[in-house]
């Protein structure tokens, strides 16, 4: 029979390092480690921030940020005494201070926690992770499940078995569909911490695009590897990327390198969905390219602008002009109309 699972000590970190650690990012965490500094830095700030750089694998910064709590707080006993090294004297004395206990006794439990997760197995780390989020898969994007992931991920070569195929099992398509932002807190840092996994980057990248992240999205992409760049699907996001940036020149371009690809890899029926994709984007670059200059137009001017364009974006739309118009005597309301839905949708577009 296998042994329970142990009940973690994961500590309550400061709501802007627990932010700064959920998307997984070495580089939010040094900056709200500088911040921290500038706070009032002491010793339990020193550990909880040790706490943090373990989160993220960065084992040498966390044990370093311990031996400064230890310095921070000299006679505290932070750093375990394993061989008389340090009078007995200095540390009764500071043990006796009542202004210091409460602090003290703090900073001794972060060291325990620390220690323990430290050297824990990633197994265990992973059989917790698991008996946590196999009910209900979106478990995996609380607070204490991100942190035992980034535990785990800082020791997944410890595993007998591939990580990223049983990750990709438990929140896969039918997960991302259901619940968009939850899958994203789980492939965002997921991308963050493992570069190289493919899945995860397209995952993180898209779903940041479908839930209009878009600077998000953009780290994603910009962070991709050379391999990941030479992938139909990634300058898919690319392009719509530009698109939601209403930028469709560069879509177009993002496009045609997603065609290219994607015949080059003999996948026909993938590179016709990505030309269809690039005629709709075509539609709208030349909308956007053919908008009338109405900037210190009279209304009169307005209006023959308008109308000068009218023909070639009823052809270009397959709109039929009404036979008011096609016989010389138009409807002055039902051209006011049409005009009001082209001004709707010059705006749209930009």
């Amino acid at each position: 029979m296998r042994a329970p699972l142990l009940e973690l000590p994961l500590p309550t970190l400061p709501r802007a390092l627990a932010q700064a650690l959920a998307g997984g990012s070495s580089a939010a965490y040094a900056e709200q480690l500088a911040a921290a500094r500038l706070q009032g830095w002491e010793a339990q700030g020193a550990l909880e921030q040790a706490h943090g750089a373990l989160q993220l694998g960065l084992i040498e910064q966390a044990d370093a940020l311990v031996l400064e709590a230890d310095a921070l707080a000299p006679g505290w006993g932070v750093v375990p005494d394993r061989w008389g090294l340090w009078p007995a004297e200095e540390l009764e004395l500071a043990a006796l201070d009542p202004s210091s206990a409460e602090p003290r006794r703090r900073c001794l439990q972060l060291v325990d926690d620390y220690l323990l997760l430290r050297h824990l197995p990633a197994l265990e780390l992973w059989r917790s992770w698991l008996a946590a989020v196999q009910e209900r898969w979106q478990r995996a994007a609380e607070p204490q499940q991100l942190s035992l992931m980034g535990l785990l991920l800082g020791r997944v070569e410890q595993l007998p078995a591939p990580l990223e195929p049983a990750i990709q099992q438990l929140v896969g398509e039918d997960q991302v569909a259901a619940d968009p932002a939850a899958a994203l807190a789980v492939w965002g840092p997921l991308c963050r911490r493992m570069p190289s996994w493919t899945y995860a980057r397209l995952k993180a990248a898209d779903l940041s695009l479908q839930l209009q992240q878009l600077n998000s999205c953009g780290e994603h992409l910009e962070a991709a590897t050379t391999e990941q760049c030479q992938l139909p699907w990634l300058c898919d996001i690319q392009a719509r990327l530009a698109m939601a940036r209403q930028q469709p020149r560069e879509a177009l371009r993002h496009w045609e390198e997603a065609i290219r690809l994607a015949g080059a890899g003999g996948d026909e029926e993938l590179a016709e969905l990505f030309r269809q994709r690039r005629r709709e984007a075509e539609w709208d670059a030349e909308w956007m390219a053919d908008t009338p200059v109405l900037s210190g137009a009279s209304g009169d001017e307005a209006l023959d602008r308008y109308a000068e364009r009218l023909e070639s974006w009823a052809q270009r739309a397959g709109v039929v002009l009404s036979g008011h118009a096609a016989s010389g005597d138009p409807d002055p309301e039902a051209f006011a109309a049409f005009l009001d839905q082209a001004s709707g949708r010059l705006a749209l577009a930009g």
